[in-house]
């Protein structure tokens, strides 16, 4: 018999990677006395402290970092082993969990997954929305199998694949001063309101690098989470936004002005998967889908 708690080691590899006792209480639905309770059974049954606790800050004991390379292991494993049998009670068909953002979910996803569906009936989709970052990390994670996000900076263990790459532009209110123009200099901004996407946005990275390399100065910056709430944000002429030009669709170009922008900004958006699930079959045959649209320029 094993000498330890597999869900003590699953706790146990929250709390290292939250950073905190609390914060792992969150993300787990668990009490914080009950993590604690979790981590001095997990530290009982090995017989030695795996953690200590450092003016606020989590540091691992050198035998806690041995137990925490082998819990990353056995937590992937277990996540593996619940998908084969969440494959085996749906009678064997495959799920093809894909992730993507918002924007992508509207305006690409309806069109490639449709037709992949068409061809490939017997795979079942599940499709999960969030920032670029968010769904990255949903790849290291094990949550997706496939994601199709903006630039992102990928662990060695994961594929990034080129699907396209987008043109970021200006929005703004139909009245606005710049609304008339063709093209525009980000420096045209100076002073203006600047409503960006949240952190997490690969667009937010392209445009706060972009204003600091300028040395422009929003009159004020405005997070948001959503981009069709940004939309409207502008319309109603609170301020300006940089989007890809793909999030505008024509209907939404009645209510605010699309102004290409002089520094020909643009956001690479890749397919991201693991490197060791490219062999898989449900995998290969949306890759290759994914592959067939691009030289048929359908995600164009």
């Amino acid at each position: 018999m094993l000498s330890y708690s597999f869900n003590s080691l699953i706790v146990f590899s929250e709390i290292v990677r939250a950073g905190s006792f609390s914060k792992a209480a969150d993300v787990l639905a668990m009490t914080q006395p009950g993590v604690s309770n979790h981590l001095a059974q997990l530290e009982a049954q090995i017989g030695c402290r795996l953690l200590n606790r450092d003016q606020g800050h989590i540091v691992l004991t050198k035998e806690g970092k041995i137990i925490f390379k082998y819990a990353e292991k056995i937590e992937v494993l277990a996540k593996e082993l619940d998908d084969s049998i969440g494959t085996i009670r749906k009678d064997g068909e495959p799920l093809l969990k894909i992730g993507t953002t918002p924007v992508y979910s509207r305006v690409m996803m309806p069109a490639m997954l449709g037709s992949f569906q068409k061809a490939n009936p017997n795979i079942r989709i599940k499709l999960d929305t969030g920032s670029s970052g968010d769904m990255a990390n949903s790849v290291i994670s094990m949550e997706n199998d496939v994601v199709v996000v903006g630039e992102q900076k990928v662990s060695k263990k994961v594929l990034a694949l080129p699907l396209l790459k987008e043109d970021l532009v200006l929005i703004t209110c139909n009245n606005h001063p710049l609304s008339g123009r063709e093209s525009v200099s980000l420096k045209e901004i100076e002073g203006c309101p600047l409503v960006i996407r949240e952190k997490g946005s690969s667009t937010r990275k392209i445009v706060l690098s972009a204003l600091e390399s300028m040395r422009v100065r929003p009159s004020q910056l405005i997070y948001m989470k959503s981009t069709e709430f940004i939309k409207q944000w502008v319309s109603q002429g609170k301020g300006v936004s940089v989007l890809i030009r793909r999030a505008v669709l024509e209907d939404e170009r009645k209510y605010v002005k699309v102004i290409s922008l002089e520094e020909k900004l643009s956001l690479d958006v890749s397919v991201l998967l693991l490197k060791s699930k490219k062999s898989d079959t449900s995998i290969q045959k949306l890759l290759n889908h994914i592959e067939d649209l691009k030289a048929k320029s359908v995600l164009q």
